[in-house]
C-alpha cells in the first residue's frame, strides 16, 4: 500500500511539473522564463498602463523592431517614458498599436498570436494580442543565454524572414555618429532590390542638426568664457 501511494505522488509530481512547463513555454520567446505571480501582473500593469492605437500616431526613430513569419512589421520608439509599439502590413500600411509606461528600454518580438513585448530594466515581457488583450506576463531570467538573446536577437538591426532581410538602418551621413536610434526600415529582397518601408530621415536628420548645433555653440560660450577669465587672470597677475 505504501508502494503504491509513493509510486501516486511521484506520478503526481510529475504531471504537475510537465503542465507548469506546458505553461511557461506558451509563450513564442527565445528567453527561458517564469510565470509572475497574480500581484506582481497587477502591479506591472498598472505601472506600464498600456493602452490600444487605432490610430496610427506620428512616426519617429527607430529604437527596436520585428518582423512576424507572415511579414508583420512591428516598430517600437520612445517620446521620453511615453513608450509607443505600431504594427505594419508588408507594404507599410499601419494596422493597430499599443501606448505604454517604460522609464527604461525596451523590446518586441511576436509570439505566435500576438507580440510579446520585453521591460529591460524590470526583466519582466508581456504578451498582448491584436486586440489589445493581455495573455501572458512572464519574469525574464537574468540567465548568460538570456543576456545574449538581448544583444544578438531583440536588439538586433536585422532579420531574415525567408529569401527577405529586413534592417534599420540611419542615411544622415557623418549625423550616423550622433544617432541613438534609427530612421529607416530597408527590406532587400533575393535578387539585391531594396525597398524603404519606413522613413523618418529628415526628421531626425533636422533634429540632430538642432541638437549638435545647440550643443556646439554651448561649447564655444564655455570656452569663450574660460578664454576669457584666463586672460583676465594673466593681466592681473602682469600688473602686480
Amino acid at each position: 500500500m505504501r508502494c503504491i501511494r509513493c509510486v501516486f505522488i511521484t506520478i503526481l509530481l510529475l504531471s504537475l511539473l510537465v503542465i507548469g512547463k506546458v505553461t511557461t513555454l506558451a509563450v513564442n520567446t527565445g528567453f527561458s522564463t517564469e510565470l509572475l505571480t497574480e500581484d506582481e501582473t497587477n502591479t506591472l500593469l498598472k505601472n506600464i498602463n498600456i493602452s490600444m492605437l487605432t490610430d496610427e500616431p506620428i512616426k519617429k526613430p527607430i529604437e527596436c523592431f520585428d518582423i512576424s513569419e507572415d511579414g508583420l512589421i512591428a516598430i517600437g520608439y520612445s517620446n521620453s517614458e511615453n513608450k509607443t509599439v505600431c504594427v505594419y502590413s508588408s507594404e507599410g500600411i499601419f494596422q493597430y498599436g499599443y501606448d505604454f509606461e517604460c522609464s527604461g528600454n525596451f523590446g518586441v518580438e511576436f509570439d505566435k498570436t500576438g507580440l510579446n513585448i520585453y521591460f529591460v530594466r524590470s526583466d519582466v515581457a508581456i504578451t498582448i494580442n491584436p486586440i489589445g488583450e493581455i495573455e501572458e506576463t512572464l519574469k525574464i531570467k537574468n540567465t548568460t543565454a538570456n543576456n545574449s538573446y538581448w544583444n544578438n536577437c531583440v536588439f538586433s538591426t536585422s532579420r531574415k524572414i525567408g529569401d527577405v532581410e529586413y534592417s534599420i538602418k540611419n542615411d544622415m551621413g557623418i549625423f550616423n555618429l550622433f544617432a541613438s536610434s534609427y530612421s529607416q526600415l530597408i527590406i532587400t529582397y533575393e535578387n539585391g532590390e531594396e525597398s524603404i518601408i519606413y522613413d523618418v530621415n529628415s526628421s531626425q536628420l533636422y533634429n540632430l542638426i538642432i541638437y549638435t548645433s545647440a550643443i556646439a555653440l554651448v561649447c564655444l560660450v564655455v570656452t569663450a568664457v574660460v578664454i576669457s577669465r584666463f586672460i583676465k587672470l594673466k593681466r592681473h597677475k602682469n600688473t602686480i
